[in-house]
């Protein structure tokens, strides 16, 4: 009875639990998925940033750019476009754990990385019930839980889950503004909040207009109140929204001091070099670049480019489904006239904003690769838990009402667990690394496509072997010189290695630039040409994850490249014919 009574008082609780429990699964289930090779190129730079800093003495030291050893202008790395926070915690911590070493303080970075995106599972349900109610915020958490691109990205130390984090708990505490007695302390707990989403990724930045709009709508209600103490409070939003943008900067600052020139905090003026990293980045986002990865955007539609890799990939379906549903049904009550402002009126409308601004604005781009587009995916789950809230509480029948949950849970529950078959076997690279040690001979020469991982990896329990390679550079546009150089090269190779989509998957989309290019990889494929195909390596995601046998399996070759090419490529050998 006493258990009884516990469960149905604690029952939401009970569930919050579940469901973090779900998501901790979801992100913590093979970390070391490239069995310790460093195959995410982010990653292995972040790494080697991380792995060259060392702690200074004192804060002055830290603070002071100069001389920081926590500075990556400091250390031999002069580009770097990323934030710092990630970076200084996975320090600290890989210090106090001793790891340290280029070899195991990316495992602590992976580990930060799935734990921030498990806090915005949590975050999720205290929005959701601070702009709707317990059981939509259940939903809410629930959804992200399972959301495929949320789960890829907390396997990488990168900073785009510290990044998803601050931005969501900053739109935590804007929403916390709205009729709260404590307005200037939780402007100063938002100012941090977006210091430290800043100090993770400049590109948090995109979220200062929708704190500027939350901040206006206090004004004009101030404004238009009839309340005698209207000025007062006029004034304590304008302290409020001066208060949020000191703390910012100077959290920012916290965090990356060496975006200034100097650690004297009265001088402001931004670090040159920052300013440069930042320009040469811009430079990579231009229609006219020949950067190698920039190639693969020169054929991409805008906006429905990265709506169908959204919806198919970062999803999936039916979710994709369910989240168009809860965006128009969203749209449907702001829009209904209501006697009173509600808190999800303010707060989805904000959402709404986010949404649309962010995914129309980066769809536009010329890169617009999906992890650009991660910020909205917490803000997508929270109108999705609202919308199938209010869809439940319109079923009257209990019984129904939970077949319903279960049929609807199990069916978007497909796609993320079938995600995990990725991680419970050997990367592809680390598989085809064991079958060229295996089969092909000393002393082959092989070949190596620029701009993508070489192969074999090295290996416990397998000497070197002893291959000659030959670098091809396939991303200049077909010119007769370029082929008489590749020509000149491929007449030497006995073995042709694809470790990824990365370089056909680009210039085969661009046949009027890369028509001879186009031409030798069909051949290539179909057999038609030089070399036959002697073995394949794909992996991806399938249901039931466990296992060798699998009912079906989701091919994600069409998936833009970044989704696939650093923890499940397809890896393709080809001999020479006649070999």
């Amino acid at each position: 009875m006493i258990m009884k009574n516990f469960l149905k008082s604690n029952k939401n609780l009970i569930f919050l639990i579940l469901i973090v429990l779900l998501a901790s699964f979801f992100r913590l289930f093979g970390l070391n998925w490239d069995q310790g090779q460093h195959l995410h190129p982010d990653e292995r730079f972040l790494t080697m940033v991380v792995s060259a800093f060392k702690l200074p003495a004192n804060l002055p030291d830290y603070l002071n750019p100069k001389i920081s050893t926590m500075n990556p202008y400091n250390v031999g790395f002069s580009f770097y476009v990323y934030g710092n926070f990630p970076l200084n915690i996975t320090k600290i911590i890989g210090e106090i754990t001793k790891n340290v070493d280029y070899w195991n303080i990316h495992f602590i970075g992976r580990r930060l990385s799935a734990i921030f995106d498990i806090g915005v599972v949590f975050l999720l349900y205290l929005i959701g019930k601070k702009i709707s109610d317990e059981k939509a915020s259940l939903f809410s958490a629930f959804l992200y839980s399972i959301m495929v691109l949320p789960i890829q990205l907390s396997h990488f130390f990168a900073v785009d889950t510290f990044l998803n984090f601050f931005i969501f708990l900053s739109f935590f505490f804007l929403v916390s503004l709205l009729n709260t007695k404590y307005f200037i302390p939780k402007t100063i707990l938002l100012g941090i909040s977006f210091g430290f989403a800043l100090g993770s990724k400049i590109s948090a930045l995109y979220f200062l207009p929708i704190i500027g709009l939350g901040f206006l709508f206090f004004l004009k209600k101030e404004i238009f109140s009839r309340e005698k103490n209207k000025i007062s409070k006029i004034i304590l939003v304008s302290i409020g929204g001066f208060c949020f943008l000191l703390t910012s900067i100077f959290f920012f600052r916290l965090n990356q001091p060496q975006a200034f020139e100097t650690g004297n905090f009265l001088n402001w003026e931004i670090n040159y070099q920052f300013q440069k990293n930042l320009k040469e980045l811009k430079s990579f986002n231009d229609p006219n670049s020949t950067f190698p990865p920039s190639i693969q955007w020169k054929s991409t539609t805008p906006i429905l480019f990265p709506l169908k890799n959204m919806i198919l990939w970062g999803l999936g379906l039916p979710l994709g489904g369910v989240v168009a549903l809860a965006i128009s049904f969203t749209i449907y009550q702001i829009l209904k006239k209501q006697k009173k402002f509600s808190s999800f009126k303010f707060g989805g409308l904000l959402a709404l904003l986010w949404i649309f601004g962010l995914f129309f604005y980066q769809g536009i781009q010329f890169c617009k690769t999906m992890r650009y587009f991660f910020p909205i995916y917490p803000f997508l789950a929270l109108l999705s838990g609202n919308f199938l809230n209010n869809f439940f509480n319109r079923i009257k029948s209990k019984k129904l009402k939970l077949i319903l949950m279960v049929g609807l849970s199990s069916i978007l529950l497909v796609y993320p667990l079938s995600f995990m078959h990725i991680y419970t076997h050997p990367i592809t690279r680390v598989s085809t690394s064991k079958w060229i040690y295996e089969n092909i001979p000393e002393g082959s020469t092989v070949t190596y496509e620029e701009w993508d991982d070489g192969l074999p990896l090295g290996l416990p329990n397998y000497p070197p072997l002893n291959l000659k390679s030959e670098s091809l550079f396939m991303y200049d546009f077909d010119t007769p010189e370029k082929w008489q150089k590749l020509n000149e090269k491929l007449a030497k190779v006995d073995y042709y290695f694809i470790t990824s989509n990365r370089a056909y998957g680009s210039t085969m989309k661009l046949p009027d630039k890369y028509p001879q290019t186009t031409a030798f990889y069909r051949s290539l494929f179909d057999g038609t040409g030089n070399f036959k195909k002697v073995a394949e390596f794909t992996s991806y995601p399938c249901f039931p994850p466990f296992g060798d046998k699998h009912l079906f399996c989701f091919n994600d070759d069409s998936a833009e490249e970044a989704f696939t090419v650093y923890d499940h490529p397809k890896v393709m050998i080809f001999s020479k014919k006649g070999k």
